[in-house]
């Protein structure tokens, strides 16, 4: 089956619409076009640059009137077995192989010549993208128009905490002064938890819409399909909604013991026998927090990876399921479901 491949007007369009299908006045994703050409030029530069995913870098280039430009790339994470994108860039930066060349000769269009094209005709540069690269880009886009992955909060300065500590009330009371401190960090860390909890419960919430109506065609699915492994499809099912109530369920647990940090702390101070003994305790709080608020950051992220990860083989799941039903008239009807009211682009 051959692969199709999508422009940036067409990505624009799949980008801004809701995933349920609906129609609003607003779009689903603020988004300009103009907006879209810059993700796609900082991955597309930033691979060429041999930068991993996820990895953002102040590079050089030279763009199409031969002159060099610095700019902050950027390769966004991709899902999927084919995240493929071909640009105008390739024309700069890669040769183009042997079959590519060939086909030309024969007068057959390429994706490298349509992006030429396109590219000629407009004056921008052209992107042509995969099923699964689109998807991603979708993806990144929400992860940072909805970012449920990051943490809103940072540490108090050294100087903040300085002007909360001084030598007189550490020597009488240290304890209750260090635990104070802890203990306004601990509660910012619980509201900024659960400010990222809200978010993914309505991600989850979007899931659980087609977790519903799948449930719902079940029956009509057994009935209409009798080939395909009911049971594996419900076991699919069940897995899927564990993982998403597991997501919405989940409770904060502190990273750290108060008390624990306190002995800590006063060790430290304990030992310090110099002039700028308040500064550096307040320099040693201020990396803690910096510590616990990066680590609370990496542990959202990796939960984030994996409500993505698992989002995405569900809806691939469900689509490759209803590729195996047999009777035509069926198969269209559970394909056009996912993709009339989830928004789940199919390869027929």
């Amino acid at each position: 089956m051959k692969e199709k491949y999508y422009n940036v007007k067409e990505a624009l369009e799949y980008i801004r619409s809701y995933p349920s299908g609906r129609i609003e006045k607003e779009f689903y994703m603020d988004i300009t076009e103009k907006q879209i050409r810059d993700i796609l030029k900082k991955d597309v530069l930033g691979k060429y640059r041999q930068l991993s995913e996820g990895e953002q870098k102040i590079e050089t280039y030279i763009n199409f009137k031969e002159k060099e430009v610095a700019d902050t790339l950027y390769v966004f994470p991709k899902f999927g077995k084919n995240p493929k994108i071909f640009s105008s860039w390739d024309s700069l930066y890669k040769k183009e192989d042997k079959l590519v060349k060939q086909l030309q000769r024969q007068g057959l269009k390429t994706p490298e010549a349509k992006i030429r094209e396109e590219f000629k005709n407009s004056g921008k540069p052209a992107y042509l993208m995969s099923e699964d690269y689109l998807f991603s880009l979708k993806l990144e886009i929400e992860r940072r128009q909805l970012p449920i992955e990051i943490f809103h909060i940072h540490p108090r300065t050294s100087s903040t905490i300085k002007q909360l500590l001084n030598e007189e009330i550490l020597e009488t009371n240290f304890e209750l002064t260090i635990r104070t401190l802890l203990e306004e960090f601990q509660q910012k860390l619980k509201e900024a938890w659960f400010e990222n909890q809200k978010l993914w419960i309505e991600q989850a919430e979007k899931v659980g819409e087609l977790l519903e109506d799948v449930r719902g065609r079940t029956e009509i699915l057994q009935s209409v399909a009798p080939e395909l492994s009911v049971d594996a499809y419900n076991s699919r099912l069940k897995e899927v909604e564990e993982f998403y109530n597991n997501l919405k369920n989940q409770k904060f647990t502190l990273s750290f013991e108060i008390e624990e940090y306190i002995s800590k702390f006063k060790k430290f101070y304990m030992k310090q026998a110099n002039k700028n003994v308040i500064s550096s305790l307040a320099k040693k709080i201020y990396e803690f927090e910096k510590y616990q608020i990066n680590k609370n950051k990496e542990k959202i992220k990796e939960q984030n990876k994996n409500r993505v990860i698992t989002e995405i083989s569900f809806k691939r799941y469900l689509v490759e399921c209803y590729k195996n039903i047999n009777d035509s008239f069926w198969r269209d009807d559970f394909l056009s479901n996912l993709e009339d009211n989830f928004g789940i682009k199919i390869n027929r």
